[in-house]
């Protein structure tokens, strides 16, 4: 019985010791965390103090499109726009809207047509028609797509035959052609003259000779043009302008030579057409061919005397006059569009508040590195534009960090303006536009609550010191020497009976 009660004093002081030490280390943890708590608290009330909001917004998206003559279209747009990075990205692109092939350079020139009105030219067919006829009209649409190429052609008509001197009139002189045109950029005149020769009285001969001297007697003396004779005969000249006649050599061959070299070496271009000479025929006086005689004062193809010698067939006859004579009057070029300068202007405001970046090359030309800062504008040049063919380039304007707030709430433009010039076909083409995309800069001030400021990270009350354990060795000691005390007195009280 005595060792039970011994048993259970014992393990009540050591229950007791263990709570009062297990209280004291959870007031110093509770007294920790709370002092954190406040931190925290007072840590984040100080970064949510008053704050301003920047916002940028896309007010307008306006295109700026700029139409070069219905031969390219300009456009710059947006492409981008981010509200968050504050940048708006703006694409520029130009297409040619021309098609594949070539166009006549727009050079100054002055034509003559030297036409052939011999006998022979009557008396001889082509198809239906006769060869005179057949040169008439394909003479007219000549002159019809050279107006057509350049309007301010200047071209003339002269006749050629020989006058009969059997009849008293004065064979093998200059009065064996007719100017029936002076140089005129009319074409319903010059084709009305081309059109009349049928209305001249045939000759029996053939005084080229008289006709060249005429057409070279009427040109311009206007410097920088470019100057042509196209002539157009079916036969050998057998008249000269000194009185010759009857022959197809000798004098008159000399003469007629002669006055090719002249008229070329004064910087007019012959163009010689010798339509349907007979390379098998023998001509009785000379025992030579039709095609050899001429060859001796015109070259031959391979080897012209003048600038360009056209054999040409009768079946040949319009094919030749159209097109071939007409390719070596018009220089003509590729359908492009050439010399393409745009110059792509900012407002002030943009260049002074932006970042400038390109963020997309341009894939066809060469465009400044940066905005220029004393016209404020990017200039891209594109050498030639293809038909068909598309060139753009893209860049980003991006609000800086330490903007002019004075530009806050104003709309602004991010272009002043777009200036484009280019060439075709030696034109000068030009246009502007100064529409854009606009977008504007706001802020707003954001108002939080403000935590009173006051140090609370110092507690009002001590904080238990978990290693000061005095309190407890004390009431440990006290509770030994009271289980002492009573197990000796029952002890005692136990021997006294």
């Amino acid at each position: 019985m005595t060792k039970k009660i011994l048993l259970f004093l014992f393990v009540l002081v050591f229950m007791f010791t263990l709570t009062t030490y297990s209280s004291a280390t959870n007031i110093a943890l509770n007294s920790i965390n709370t002092t954190n708590d406040v931190n925290n608290l007072n840590t984040n009330d100080t970064n949510s103090s008053n704050n301003i909001e920047t916002t940028f917004e896309l007010v307008e998206d306006n295109s700026c499109i700029i139409d070069l003559d219905g031969m390219a279209t300009f456009e710059k747009s947006m492409t981008d726009f981010d509200a968050n990075e504050r940048s708006i990205t703006l694409t520029l692109t130009i297409r040619s809207l021309l098609e594949q092939g070539t166009v006549p350079v727009a050079n100054d020139a002055e034509i003559f047509l030297v036409i052939d009105n011999s006998s022979s030219m009557i008396e001889n067919y082509v198809g239906d028609t006769t060869r005179k006829q057949a040169v008439i009209d394909s003479a007219n649409t000549l002159v019809q797509k050279l107006f057509e190429a350049n309007p301010d052609f200047k071209i003339g008509v002269v006749g050629f035959s020989s006058l009969d001197s059997s009849k008293g009139e004065t064979e093998g002189t200059i009065n064996d052609a007719t100017l029936r045109l002076g140089l005129s950029n009319s074409k319903e005149e010059v084709k009305n003259a081309i059109t009349n020769l049928s209305e001249l009285q045939v000759g029996p001969r053939t005084n080229i000779e008289a006709g060249l001297t005429i057409a070279q007697n009427n040109f311009s003396t206007e410097e920088g043009v470019n100057r042509y004779i196209v002539l157009l005969t079916d036969g050998v000249p057998n008249n000269a302008t000194d009185g010759t006649s009857l022959t197809y050599s000798g004098v008159v061959a000399t003469r007629t030579k002669n006055k090719i070299e002249e008229i070329q070496d004064s910087g007019i271009q012959i163009l010689a057409s010798m339509i349907n000479l007979d390379s098998e025929t023998v001509e009785p006086t000379t025992q030579k061919t039709y095609r050899e005689l001429a060859e001796e004062i015109f070259g031959t193809e391979e080897n012209p005397t003048t600038s360009k010698y056209f054999y040409v067939p009768d079946a040949e006859l319009g094919n030749t006059i159209i097109n071939d004579i007409y390719d070596n009057l018009v220089e003509e070029e590729p359908n492009t569009i050439n010399n393409i300068v745009i110059k792509d202007y900012f407002p002030q405001e943009i260049v002074d508040n932006f970042n400038f970046e390109y963020v997309e090359s341009a894939n066809i030309g060469n465009v400044s590195a940066d905005i220029d800062k004393e016209t404020n504008c990017i200039t891209w040049n594109i050498e030639t534009l293809n038909p068909g063919e598309t060139a753009s380039l893209s860049y980003k304007l991006t609000l800086k960090d330490n903007f002019d707030e004075t530009i806050i709430n104003q709309v602004l433009p991010t272009n002043e303006k777009v200036d484009i010039t280019a060439e075709h076909n030696g034109e000068t083409i030009e246009n502007s536009s100064d529409d854009s995309p606009s977008v504007i800069i706001k802020q707003e001030k954001i108002e939080k609550p403000v935590v009173n400021e006051v140090d609370n990270t110092i507690s009002n009350k001590p904080i238990p010191q978990t290693g000061d354990n005095s309190s407890i060795w004390f009431i440990a000691t006290v509770s030994i020497i009271a289980i002492v005390l009573i197990s000796r007195w029952i002890y005692l009280r136990n021997m006294s009976k």
